[in-house]
């Protein structure tokens, strides 16, 4: 908590806090964010030094240890909901009622930023893609009924690429291509969700933010966001990841996990409609992008 109020922070200092200068010693402290930034930069060197497959065999074995993670949070995640109902019932015996209506907020505020942000990228591909509100409609109302429903991105894709073909016209050459790429790269949906999170944790232990601060909770939701699992409960996973670094207990994730579910669905649409209206602007701008026929109006 007192890196919050104690110890303002330079804006080159905390720029300069970034990057490591022994890696063990931030895995052994747990600077997530150092952490993650030396991962971005062995990653390109170790990208570009396998161009003739010389490090397959270390690419192959980080491939392996990821998916050994990722079993063992999934794992943790069969578990979480127990852990969870027991902290939230505590919660509220001590607290009242009164402890739920800042999660209410929190789902309300989310609710309208998605609903703000939807109607920024719908605005853009119509502008962009010359596309009528009855074509964007048609064309995401199967993609979003199933984001709202599954709450996973991986289970979205196979009907988010079907439709981006037949419905909206993108060719495949574009939505084989980006979708993909979107699921594990580019998560709106999450970005947000971690800013708010950190925001209302905060406001639990009646603290105020700088804007250095407010930054760099930014900073830290996008830089988080690279390579989330696309799964449901991915979002906690990666507020695990933040809340430490900003001094905060990793207990304060469990009033938020309570409703976990509800912004799940929030986090998800963005996600998913974020990745498809950046490939119909990427097949707009390589004319890769066919009109496609409307169903009669009854």
């Amino acid at each position: 908590v007192e890196k919050l109020t104690d110890h303002p922070v330079s804006t080159s200092d905390m720029i300069l806090g970034f990057f490591p200068t022994n890696i063990f010693d931030a895995l052994a402290k747990g600077n997530t964010i150092q952490v993650i930034i030396f991962a971005l930069c062995f990653g390109v060197v170790l990208s570009k030094a396998n161009s003739q497959q010389k490090y397959q065999g270390l690419v192959n074995g980080l491939e392996k240890l990821n998916q050994l993670l990722v079993d063992l949070i999934q794992l943790v995640l069969r578990l979480a909901p127990l852990g969870i109902g027991a902290l939230i019932a505590s919660v509220t015996a001590e607290n009242g009622l009164t402890v739920l209506i800042p999660l209410f907020k929190f789902l309300a505020l989310f609710g309208v930023g998605t609903l703000l942000f939807l109607a920024v990228l719908f605005g853009m591909i119509m502008i962009r893609a010359r596309m009528s509100l009855r074509t964007v409609m048609y064309g995401f109302a199967n993609i979003l009924i199933i984001a709202m429903t599954t709450t996973s991105s991986a289970a979205s894709l196979p009907v988010e690429m079907h439709d981006a073909e037949k419905r909206l016209g993108i060719k495949k050459e574009i939505s084989e291509l980006v979708l993909p790429l979107g699921m594990a790269l580019n998560s709106n949906g999450l970005a947000m969700y971690l800013a708010l999170s950190c925001v209302t944790m905060t406001q639990f232990y009646g603290l105020s933010l700088s804007f250095i601060m407010m930054f760099k909770i930014v900073m830290l939701a996008i830089v988080a966001c690279l390579g989330t699992v696309a799964v449901p409960g991915g979002g906690l996973v990666a507020l695990t990841i933040i809340v430490p670094t900003l001094g905060l207990s990793l207990e304060s994730i469990a009033l938020l996990a309570g409703i976990d579910w509800f912004a799940g669905i929030f986090r998800t649409v963005l996600n998913v409609v974020g990745d498809t209206t950046t490939a119909i602007m990427i097949a707009a701008d390589e004319k890769q992008l066919k009109q496609v026929g409307l169903p009669a109006k009854n």
